[in-house]
């Protein structure tokens, strides 16, 4: 099999002064779905392929085209161009940054910059 490797810069979470914006799903459990803006080196890091938030193995991750939170055609997967349930994205103070979502129209989809760039590398993965 051949392989590419992509690599993708990111915009700078800036204007989030530090604050960690964590990714739950929209399940009964709200299940964490890991942190968007943390250190690639962070286990709980969404940009930690080796943890169980950014390997594209682990079933808690939106990486995982297989698992219930990422793919194309899971209702909690953010790159389902047509769920109403994506996951939620909050700081630590439980402050609500709207959803992370591949649907356009949705009327909760986040306007932060950082996390709209990364939906778009996730979903060109896991599509």
């Amino acid at each position: 099999y051949d392989s590419i490797t992509i690599t993708v810069v990111l915009p700078t979470p800036a204007s989030f002064s530090g604050t960690a914006l964590l990714l739950f799903a929209d399940n009964d459990a709200y299940t964490f779905l890991g942190c968007l803006n943390c250190s690639q080196y962070s286990s709980y890091s969404v940009h930690n392929q080796y943890g169980s938030y950014g390997s594209r193995y682990a079933i808690t991750s939106i990486w995982n085209r297989y698992s219930s939170y990422g793919g194309r055609y899971s209702s909690l997967s953010p790159c389902n161009p047509y769920t109403s349930t994506p996951p939620r994205i909050y700081d630590g103070n439980e402050n609500y940054y709207g959803r992370l979502t591949n649907y356009g129209y949705h009327s909760e989809r986040t306007q932060n910059a950082y996390s709209l760039a990364l939906l778009v590398t996730v979903c060109a993965f896991t599509n």
